[in-house]
Order: C-alpha cells, then sequence, then structure tokens
C-alpha cells in the first residue's frame, strides 16, 4: 500500500526523545508525522523513576557532561543549546510543576510521571503532530539522501527523518533496537549495545539467601583484576536473586563492560563511618552488652537479619560459640568482612531489564550541533539510540531532551513564500479590549484577503465551557489543570466561519454565553491554560499566513508578527455592541449587566498577572468608537495590503 501525503519530517518512536523531537518540529511550522509501535506513546517514560519520573537534573550544562560515562564530550552543544532549566521551564510552562530532590534530581510535584507524559502528548497535539500507530519497517533512502519510511501501514514520505527508536532495554515498552538496524541501513557503525545502569550477576549463591535485603549508607567499590578502582561511591544497594542491584550498583554498572576478560570484584564497606580501630571497640562493646549469648545472636546491631548467617559463615566462628570466647584473630576476620564484604561479578543482568542501553549510533558519524547524519542527508537521531550515556540522576533524560531539541531545531522551514497564488507570508496580530470588534473584523479581512482567521479567544472560551460542564470554579487553577489532558480542541471553517470541535462535538454556539466569557476570562489567566494554547496559534501562523487575534497576540503569542494593530473602542460603546449580539442569539440581559461585565473584564485583563492585556510597542492603534463596521474594515484592510507590499 502507497501512502501519497507528505510531510516535512518523520519521527519514528514515541518515547521522550521522539514526543519532544516531534512537539518541536511542530511548533517551528513543519508538518510532523510521528510514528510508533504502540497504541500509547512514552510508555518506558511513563514507568521512568518507580512511575515518578526523574526529568532532568538541576545542574549546570557541564556538570551533566560530567556525568556522562560515554562520550560526553559529544553533547556540549546540544545540553548547552537546551540545558537541564530550558527542560523545567518548558514543563513549568505547560502546567506541571517541579521540585528538585536529594542529589539535584528533579521530579514532578505530584510524584506522577503521567503528568511528564500526559504535557508532552498535549504538546505534540498543539503543535499539530500527526500519530501514527504502526510499526517502522525501513527507511526509505535514494542517492544518499532519506526520502521517507516504509511502516506496516504503507509509506510515508518526508525530506527529513529523526530516530528516535530508543536502544534495548525495557524491550517490552518498544525499545526492541530497531533503531540500530536503519542506522546501519544508511551506512552508519554501530557501537555494539550493552546493559548500561543495570543490576550484576554474582558468582557467590549467597546473594539469592540474601534477596531483598537492601543496604543504606554503605561503600561499593568495584575493582578489575588488576586491582584497579574502576567505581567508588556511598549509596543504597540491595541483593536480588542473582546478585545485586540498587542506584549504587545501577552506577557501577556504568564503568564495567567485559566482565570476564576484566574479572570485575565488588566489595561493599557495610560500616564506611567507622575506621578498623573503631569498629574493633564496637564489636567489644556489643559483645559486652550479650555476653551471655552465642556469637550469632551478638552481631544483631551491626548487621541486618538477613546477613548475619552469611557474615558468621565467611567468618568460620562456630555460630554457637559463646562471645566472650572470640578471639583477637577472629575479631579482625570480622572486621574484614564489615569493612570489605567481597562478590564476585560474573555479568550485567540481562539488557531487557537495563534502564539505558550503551552503545548504538556511532557519535563520529553524527554532527553535535544538529544530531544530523554525516552518512545520509536529511536523517538525524536523537536518545538512547546514539551511543552517548550517563549515570543515574536524571541525565539520561536530559540528553533525550537535549539531543531531540538539536535535531528538531535543525530540519530547515519550508520556504513560506511558497504559498497559495505566491502571496507573501503574513501574520497579522489585532489586540484589544472585549467588545472592541476584534473577532468580526478580522474573519471579514480574512475573507476578502484568502487568510487564515485564528479566532484565539475562542479557544478560551472551549476550555472554560469543558471547565464549566465539569462543574469547577473558573479559578480553581488546580483542577482546571488536571481538566486539560481531557481537552481535545479543533477547528473548522465552514462559510468562513470558524467552527469550534471540542471532543469531537461542534460548540461554536454554546461558547457566546455571558457564563462563558467570564469563564474565558479567568482560566486564560492560568499559565498552563495559556501555555496549553499558545502551542496551538504559534504553529498555525508558523505554517500559514493568518490574522489572529485576542489579547496578547502582538505581545506574547506572536511578537514577530509583521502587522500588529491594537483595536479599541469606548466601553460603552462595546457595550451597546455586545447586547445587541446577544439580543439577536436570544439572550436576555441589561445594558448595565453588559457594561458592568465589560469593565469587570478589561480591569481583570489589563491587571493579571500572566500577559496583561496591552498595545505592542509597534502596534498601530485604531479606534472604533465613531467608526461603522465598514469604516473599521476599509483601515484594517488597508493596514494589512500595504504590509503586503512591503
Amino acid at each position: 500500500m502507497r501512502n501519497t501525503t507528505d510531510y516535512d519530517v518523520i519521527v519514528i518512536g514515541g518515547g521522550a526523545a521522539g514526543l519532544f523531537a516531534a512537539g518541536r518540529a511542530g511548533e517551528r511550522g513543519l508538518r510532523v508525522l510521528l510514528i510508533e509501535k504502540n497504541e500509547k506513546v512514552g510508555r518506558k517514560l511513563g514507568i521512568t523513576g518507580k512511575g515518578r519520573c526523574n526529568v532532568t537534573n538541576n545542574a549546570e550544562p557541564r556538570t551533566v557532561i560530567e556525568n556522562c560515562t560515554t562520550n560526553g564530550r559529544f553533547l556540549f552543544s546540544a545540553v548547552n543549546a537546551f540545558p537541564p532549566s530550558a527542560v523545567m521551564n518548558f514543563f513549568e510552562e505547560r502546567g506541571v510543576p517541579l521540585k528538585t530532590e536529594r542529589g539535584f534530581r528533579v521530579f514532578p510535584q505530584s510524584d506522577r510521571a503521567a503528568d511528564i507524559v500526559n504535557a508532552l502528548r498535549s504538546y505534540i497535539k498543539a503543535s499539530g503532530v500527526t500519530r501514527l500507530t504502526a510499526e517502522a519497517k525501513e527507511l526509505i533512502i535514494s542517492d544518499g539522501e532519506v526520502r521517507g519510511v516504509s511502516s506496516s501501514s504503507g509509506e510515508y514520505y518526508a525530506k527529513s527523518v529523526i530516530v528516535c527508536t530508543g536502544g534495548m532495554s525495557y524491550t517490552l515498552t518498544g525499545s526492541t533496537g530497531d533503531g540500530y538496524r536503519f542506522a546501519e541501513s544508511a551506512g552508519h557503525t554501530i557501537v555494539k549495545p550493552v546493559a548500561s545502569l543495570v543490576g550484576i550477576c554474582c558468582a557467590e549463591r549467597e546473594c539469592s539467601e540474601m534477596a531483598g535485603f537492601s543496604l543504606k549508607n554503605v561503600k561499593l567499590r568495584v575493582e578489575d583484576k588488576r586491582g584497579r578502582a574502576v567505581f567508588e561511591e556511598m549509596g543504597e544497594m540491595l541483593f536480588t536473586h542473582v546478585g545485586v542491584s540498587g542506584p549504587l550498583v545501577l552506577s557501577a554498572s556504568a564503568h564495567m563492560r567485559e566482565y570476564e576478560k576484566n574479572g570485575y570484584k565488588l566489595y561493599i564497606d557495610l560500616k564506611p563511618a567507622l575506621s578498623e580501630e573503631k569498629l574493633d571497640a564496637r564489636l567489644l562493646r556489643d559483645f559486652e552488652k550479650y555476653r551471655n549469648r552465642e556469637f550469632m545472636n551478638a552481631l544483631s546491631d551491626l548487621a541486618g537479619r538477613s546477613m548475619i548467617p552469611v557474615i558468621v559463615a565467611r567468618s568460620g566462628i562456630d555460630p554457637e560459640k559463646r562471645v566472650n570466647s572470640v578471639t583477637k584473630e577472629e575479631r579482625k576476620k570480622l572486621i574484614g568482612l564489615f569493612k570489605a564484604f567481597q562478590l564476585t561479578a560474573i555479568s550485567p543482568a540481562p539488557i531487557e531489564e537495563a534502564i539505558i542501553t550503551s552503545g548504538g549510533v556511532s557519535t563520529r558519524e553524527i554532527d553535535p550541533k544538529t544530531m544530523a547524519s554525516k552518512k545520509c542527508r536529511g536523517l538525524y537521531f536523537a536518545g538512547e539510540v546514539v551511543d552517548v550515556d550517563a549515570y543515574t540522576g536524571g541525565f539520561n533524560l536530559q540528553i533525550a531532551w537535549s539531543t531531540a531539541y538539536a535535531a528538531a531545531s535543525a530540519i530547515p522551514l519550508p520556504d513560506k513564500n511558497e504559498r497559495k497564488n505566491d502571496m507573501k507570508h503574513l501574520d497579522v496580530a489585532i489586540d484589544g479590549p472585549s467588545g472592541a470588534g476584534k473577532s468580526t473584523l478580522a474573519r471579514l479581512a480574512a475573507e476578502k484577503l484568502g487568510l487564515i482567521y485564528v479566532d484565539t479567544g475562542a479557544l478560551y472560551r472551549t476550555v472554560g465551557l469543558y471547565v464549566l460542564s465539569k462543574g469547577v470554579g473558573s479559578r480553581d487553577a488546580d483542577r482546571i489543570i488536571a481538566l486539560l489532558p481531557e481537552i481535545d480542541i479543533g477547528m473548522e471553517y465552514s462559510g468562513g466561519i470558524q467552527r469550534m470541535i471540542l471532543n469531537g462535538e461542534d460548540v461554536t454556539d454554546k461558547i457566546r454565553t455571558p457564563e462563558v466569557t467570564k469563564y474565558a476570562s479567568d482560566v486564560s489567566a492560568i499559565g498552563a491554560v495559556r501555555a496549553f494554547l499558545t502551542d496551538t496559534q504559534r504553529s498555525l501562523a508558523e505554517k500559514y499566513s493568518v490574522i489572529m487575534d485576542g489579547r496578547d497576540i502582538g505581545t506574547v503569542i506572536l511578537p514577530n508578527a509583521e502587522l500588529k494593530i491594537f483595536l479599541t473602542a469606548s466601553a460603552e460603546v462595546r457595550a451597546r455592541r455586545r447586547l445587541k449580539d446577544f439580543e439577536a442569539k436570544g439572550i436576555e440581559t441589561t445594558f448595565e449587566e453588559v457594561l458592568r461585565d465589560i469593565e469587570d473584564r478589561d480591569y481583570n485583563d489589563s491587571h493579571r498577572e500572566i500577559a496583561p492585556l496591552r498595545p505592542a510597542e509597534d502596534s498601530v492603534l485604531v479606534d472604533t468608537s465613531d467608526k461603522s463596521l465598514d469604516e473599521s474594515l476599509q483601515i484594517i484592510l488597508e493596514l494589512i495590503k500595504g504590509a503586503l507590499k512591503e
């Protein structure tokens, strides 16, 4: 089957890097197709950090690079272009408050990874990304240039493709190494993928006897067969049925390769705060405390119940021996066990259990600034598929965000001048207070000039209508933000009129009531709501010549619009116009009520903390108080025509 739909870019993979790359590309005005084999995107992201999602590390770019265990220098440009601070701003602007915990690890305040996934889903929706649930089979390549992707649903064509398929860890979430095959087909070298940030299998059967037992505030030292330390840190770990795992072990595994060749030994200092002399004194105190007990029962204050039998067995001391009979040499052996409990590493746990895959597409064959392939024009890589990885602590997700941003930002934009009738690309921002005639004039001007009209107020009204329908207060920010993932807003044009679609229902007429008007004003003051809708508005302006009206179009939404108009009229004139509209729709109210609502809204809009109503410095002021509709329209048309000629 052949699909003739063309896109500017195809993103393969709906994980962290894929979602962000798709959203960023769409935000820039590119036509984006996201191909993901799973019905739900972000499956692996949703289970990271034990379901909490360690979204980044609140650190400087230099620290991120220092915490990379493979090819950190390759990331210099990408991480500096989109550092942790930018990641944090991105999610907080989209209604996900964050918090910084021990080790500068950053999590959602809600401790819900789903909030991160939902923010990314909203991002790609607002950016106009087309989603396709299908399996990418192979890249379509011709003359050294990528042309598209062949999938289980057909062939899709684009000038650029970003491969964001992840590694080989957590295969049940879809990371099955497909990206390596795609890269090889384009001539790339693949550094052999191995498990990183993974548990370690040990030769000692004792581990299974202690499975589930965790150690806190211990020091782990890993040495190769030459006695060289490859890792040494304090932290937490635990025993498993086949070896050890936990934060310390995961970090250590990032430094361990070719286990058989290097012959790694693990040494656990169970009491790093005590020197051997102090530990001996502690043993003597405990032996005195438990002088009438058997040796095995005298260790309960120093070691966990699960570990005591193993320590006793390794010491060679008769477990039934009285503590007052333990010799100095036997104590010395005990101290050695507590200060360097030894295990023999034989292999990493299966790669399917790894948090991260080390290895992948060779960084020598990728442009570090753009993530572009040096082997195939139009091909880009982002995320875990690249041979770059780091310690735990949010650094690996930071790599995903930074490389995705670099790739999506580097893809060339289509020529804006290649438009219908070769018309110059023009964005017109019309701002002004409620009832100034913005919507009517913007719509009429768009019809006459063949531009697309975007009624941004209708977007906020649609959100307000949904919030109202759920019985949530118009200023209950937390509950409103929680509703955003449920809202799917669409726009259709019929007879030159923009019709608003809310979750599949045409609500064009329902959003024009006084109650919805109040809700629209209140919800528009919530930062997360504005971020939710801002991406949609900017995406439309990137792709098309538009006339967009609202209250912060020229100052916030389209600060680079070619023409900015601030439309106004006296409050009394606006109230009479609004009353006439209500009467035509059979809505009963009075002039005094409408005027009061107009004045209240003027005050709220101009005094809100987020994007207050004010003219842009380079806007043209048009007062319509004493002008008819036709006269006002003529002024608007002349201004737009003048801008088109410039």
